[in-house]
């Protein structure tokens, strides 16, 4: 009967939920406003972050001993490690706790906290200069986006190449490539990575700074669509959305440390040569052609050579982060 009654126990505590020192974390999650969102206070724990309060329900810093995240009451913007990084839809703090975008967490910080590793090195990078032909893209003062771009391709080709790379180019002359062939002339050369190069522009002459664009997640809304777009449908280049962001992070990290310039965030667009590439693929704003400034960095060959070695830099901290260790 006492032999019964041990085997009765052992069966009740087998089949028991486990204690409360021994249950995995699970992530809370919220519904507001139609959105789901996380609680930062379910997530962290998981994530191995601290969290600590430097303003109550406004401001709230992340930290672990590799990332420090940073942030700010209803704001679409994260700080990561220095850099901005936005986000599918604003912050939400308050009880003391916050709320980030449910979608956010696989599609964004996951890809940065937590990389997937792999052996393969980047070996062929296809660059995209933008416009050509009769597509000048930005004119300013007689100058046309499109002569620069490729100036720009050009000179980081040959960088790539003295780091080991090879290099494809969309266009190498002053001719016309429709948006939707150059994601297909990567994949036609095999290329591991596409990086498509560009100019900014604004009605406002003080805007200024660099930003790089990975494709949007579905779901999500681009980062300048004002809420729109959450309804697209899954693109091609969407089955490299961990890639895409650990790429446009890396790069805008490199861009802003290495030039000093205004760090306006990895952000995120549905730009053809985004949807339909079939490799990891950032698109880059490299400065403004409409800041007087900034413009005379973009007609300067010494400060070319500086943007297309921090985009090398960019590169390589990619290729570090994913876990290629030599090339």
């Amino acid at each position: 009967m006492r032999r019964l009654f041990v085997i009765l126990v052992w069966i009740l505590v087998a089949q028991s939920p486990a204690s409360a020192a021994t249950q995995t974390p699970r992530i809370q999650r919220v519904s507001f406003q139609g959105r789901d969102y996380v609680k930062v206070s379910s997530w962290a724990p998981i994530a191995g972050l601290t969290p600590r309060w430097l303003t109550p329900d406004k401001e709230l810093q992340l930290q672990n001993n590799k990332v420090t995240l940073h942030l700010s009451h209803d704001s679409r913007r994260i700080r990561c490690n220095g850099v901005w990084v936005w986000l599918s839809a604003p912050i939400l703090m308050r009880d003391r706790d916050a709320l980030l975008p449910y979608l956010d967490i696989a599609t964004t910080l996951n890809p940065i906290l937590a990389p997937t590793q792999t052996r393969r090195p980047v070996r062929l990078i296809c660059l995209d200069p933008g416009h050509g032909g009769d597509d000048t893209g930005k004119r300013q003062a007689g100058r046309h986006e499109k002569e620069y771009t490729l100036l720009l391709a050009k000179e980081l080709g040959k960088l790539l190449t003295r780091s080991g790379y090879k290099v494809v180019l969309t266009r190498s002359t002053d001719r016309r490539v429709e948006r939707m062939d150059r994601p297909l002339m990567a994949r036609q050369a095999k290329a591991d990575l596409f990086i498509s190069l560009h100019y900014n522009g604004a009605d406002v002459p003080s805007a200024q700074g660099v930003e790089v664009y990975s494709l949007t997640p579905a779901g999500a809304s681009s980062t300048n669509a004002g809420g729109e777009g959450a309804d697209h449908p899954v693109c091609v280049g969407n089955s490299w959305n961990e890639r895409n962001m650990q790429l446009a992070f890396l790069m805008q990290k490199a861009l802003v440390q290495r030039l000093g310039r205004e760090d306006r965030g990895a952000r995120r667009a549905r730009f053809e040569v985004l949807r339909e590439a079939t490799m990891p693929a950032v698109l880059i704003e490299g400065a403004f052609m409409s800041n007087p400034s900034e413009a005379r960095w973009i007609y300067s060959s010494t400060e070319r050579t500086r943007l297309a070695q921090a985009i090398v830099d960019g590169v390589k901290s990619y290729e570090k982060w994913i876990g290629v260790t030599a090339r």
